[in-house]
């Protein structure tokens, strides 16, 4: 299961490398243009849709990201020190290696692929793969980097306490499409990576 998720994940970065406006065709972008045109359908809906609500929580998720992805995760061994809970510090060791080693994974796949963020003058196809070693945050769109840790921090606890939890880094997903920092695509292979790592040092 692991490898052929992984296997899909693969096949999709490169897809989204290698056929960047100057080499689309029609014979050779018919998967692409379907995940590019639902990036479009999605960031349009979330627009018309938006709210003060969903703009406030997006946005104290957005400033407070370091307390949600570091802090509370890494707190969680602590807790388990303190508390002589030898399940809490397994669980909060998964979380911590887990966030690592998908941290490492995103931000290599980030300078691969080079997709630039939403913005109101480009589009779903611009990709400049390299780009963010000489350009910054602009071309590091996909995939999220956010949605991919927030899934790999919580993914045990949830697997171990409660599946309630998942609520946490779906909410953290889903505010990285309100505040159109990403493409439903970025935040749904960062999700699935960080899933997946998660899970897999779970069960390992």
């Amino acid at each position: 299961m692991s490898k052929k998720f992984f296997l899909i994940i693969l096949l999709f970065i490169f897809s989204h490398s290698f056929f960047s406006n100057d080499l689309l065709t029609k014979e050779s972008t018919d998967i692409n243009r379907f995940n590019f045109n639902f990036d479009d359908l999605s960031r349009s809906f979330i627009k018309e849709n938006n709210n003060n609500t969903l703009e406030s929580i997006s946005e104290f998720l957005t400033n407070y990201d370091y307390f949600f992805l570091v802090l509370l995760p890494i707190s969680g061994y602590s807790a388990g020190y303190l508390l002589n809970d030898d399940k809490l510090k397994k669980v909060a060791t998964d979380s911590i290696l887990s966030s690592a080693l998908t941290g490492s994974i995103i931000i290599t796949t980030k300078i691969f692929v080079g997709r630039e963020r939403p913005n109101p003058e480009n589009d779903t196809y611009s990709f400049k793969p390299f780009a963010p070693l000489t350009e910054g945050s602009t071309y590091t769109s996909f995939p999220s980097g956010h949605s991919a840790v927030s899934w790999a921090a919580y993914t045990p606890y949830a697997m171990q306490y409660n599946p309630w939890i998942f609520s946490i880094p779906f909410s953290i997903s889903l505010s990285r499409l309100i505040e159109d920092r990403h493409w439903l695509s970025d935040v749904v292979v960062g999700s699935l990576i960080g899933y997946y790592v998660a899970s897999y040092m779970y069960y390992r």
